[in-house]
C-alpha cells in the first residue's frame, strides 16, 4: 500500500446462504446453499479521488462499503485503509429514534469521536443544511425517509474524516438536495477526501467523479477513469457506450440489446434554450431477439416520475445497427429539471432491460412557473 493510496483491497469475497426452493409442499426444513454477493476482487482507491460505484440491486455494491466501514466482516481477502472513515450506509442507521434531531446530531459527533464542544461549532451549519429547522426538535421516528437521509448526511459532512462512504445518498431527496449532494462532495473532494458513492444514477456525478465501478453478480465489470467512462462529460447532449453500459439494468436473459450511444439533437446553442426549440432523441443499438419488443422512452422528474413517454415496436431478428427518433416539438415541455430513460419491454409490457437516468437535460433557473408540462390554458377573468 502506497502513501497515495486510501483504501487497497485484495482478493475480497464475502459469502451468504441463502434457503434452496421447496421441491415439494412438505414442511421439510430447505436446504442452504452459499452465494458470494463479493466475489473475489482486488482494487486500489488513491487518496482524493471521487468513485462513483453502480450495478442493479444485489451486485454487491452496498456489501462492500459496509466491509470497508468495517460492519460486515469479509469472507476472504483483505482491506487496508490509511484514514478516518465516515459513512451513511442505511437510512437511519446511528440515529436513535425516540429521541429528536438535535439529540441525534450530538449522538451521531460522539460515535465518530467528536467532543460536545466540536459539534457545538457545527451545529447551526447542520441544521442549516439539514433544511428542516422546524423539526429539529422532533423525535426522528416521526422523519420522513428524505428527512432521515438529509439529516444524516448534514452530520457525516461536517465530521472531518479522510474517507467517505455513501450509500444512495440522493435516493430519496429532491432535487435542491441533490443539487447540495453534489456541492458537498465536491467540496470535500477539494480537501483531498477521498470519497465512494453507491448510486443508480451514475450520471448525476459524472462531473466530479474519477473512476467509475459497475458491480454484477459480486464482481467489478468495468473500471475505468471518469475522463475514459464517461467521454461525453463535456457533451451532455451527445451519450456514448461506456456510460450507457454503467447504467444498463439488465432483468431477464430473453433478448440481446445494447445502446450504442444516444444524440439530443437541438438548434439550441444555449443549452438554457432548449425547450424552445424541437427535440430530437435519437438512439443508435443493436439486438438479438427471437421475439417481437419495445423500446420506450420515457422523460420523468428527478424523483423518477414519469412525465411522458412514447414507443416502438420492434420485430424479432438480429442488427447491429438499428436507429430510432423521438422529436419532441417545441413548446410542449417547460424548461424543468427532467431526464431521460430507455426501457426494453415485452409485448406484455414487462421490463426486460432498463437505462435509468441517462441524461439530465440541461434548464434554466430562472423559472417563473410550476409544472413539466406546457398545456395551453384558457383563463378569462369576469
Amino acid at each position: 500500500m502506497t502513501p497515495e493510496t486510501a483504501i487497497s483491497i485484495r482478493n475480497l469475497s464475502k459469502s451468504y446462504s441463502r434457503a434452496e426452493k421447496r421441491s415439494n409442499l412438505l414442511r421439510k426444513p430447505a436446504k442452504n446453499e452459499s452465494f458470494f454477493a463479493v466475489d473475489n476482487i482486488s482494487l486500489d482507491i488513491q487518496k482524493g479521488e471521487v468513485v462513483c460505484i453502480s450495478g442493479h440491486n444485489g451486485s454487491g455494491k452496498s456489501t462492500l462499503l459496509k466491509m470497508i466501514a468495517e460492519v460486515t466482516q469479509p469472507t476472504s481477502g483483505e482491506i487496508e485503509i490509511d484514514g478516518k472513515v465516515a459513512s451513511i450506509l442505511e437510512i437511519g442507521i446511528g440515529f436513535q429514534p425516540e429521541i429528536s434531531g438535535y439529540e441525534n446530531i450530538f449522538l451521531s459527533g460522539a460515535m465518530y469521536g467528536l467532543k460536545k464542544s466540536e459539534i457545538e461549532k457545527k451545529i447551526d451549519k447542520i441544521i442549516e443544511m439539514f433544511g428542516f429547522p422546524e423539526f429539529i426538535n422532533t423525535p426522528v421516528k416521526y422523519y420522513s425517509s428524505g428527512m432521515y437521509m438529509r439529516l444524516a448526511f448534514s452530520v457525516i459532512v461536517n465530521i472531518e474524516a479522510d474517507i467517505y462512504l455513501f450509500d444512495e445518498v440522493t435516493s430519496v431527496g429532491d432535487t435542491e438536495f441533490r443539487q447540495k449532494v453534489i456541492r458537498e462532495i465536491s467540496r470535500l473532494k477539494s480537501q483531498n477526501a477521498t470519497i465512494l458513492v453507491v448510486t443508480h444514477t451514475p450520471t448525476l456525478f459524472s462531473k466530479i467523479s474519477d473512476k467509475f465501478l459497475t458491480f454484477d453478480k459480486g464482481k467489478i465489470s468495468i473500471s475505468n477513469t471518469a475522463q475514459n467512462s464517461n467521454n461525453n462529460r463535456n457533451n451532455p447532449l451527445h451519450i456514448l457506450s461506456d456510460t450507457l453500459k454503467q447504467i444498463k439494468e439488465t432483468y431477464s436473459s430473453e433478448i440481446d440489446f445494447d445502446l450504442v450511444e444516444i444524440n439530443i439533437i437541438t438548434s439550441a446553442t444555449d443549452l438554457n434554450k432548449i425547450f424552445d426549440t424541437n427535440i430530437g432523441i435519437k438512439a443508435n443499438f443493436k439486438y438479438k431477439s427471437i421475439s417481437e419488443f419495445t423500446i420506450v422512452m420515457a422523460i420523468s422528474d428527478q424523483t423518477g416520475n414519469t412525465i411522458t413517454s412514447a414507443s416502438a415496436d420492434l420485430q424479432h431478428g438480429e442488427t447491429d445497427n438499428k436507429t430510432i427518433t423521438f422529436e419532441i416539438p417545441s413548446g410542449h415541455l417547460r424548461p424543468s429539471p427532467i431526464s431521460l430513460n430507455v426501457d426494453i419491454t415485452d409485448n406484455q409490457g414487462k421490463t426486460l432491460i432498463s437505462y435509468p437516468n441517462i441524461a439530465n437535460v440541461p434548464f434554466t433557473e430562472d423559472i417563473t412557473h410550476s409544472g413539466y408540462v406546457n398545456i395551453p390554458i384558457k383563463v378569462e377573468v369576469e
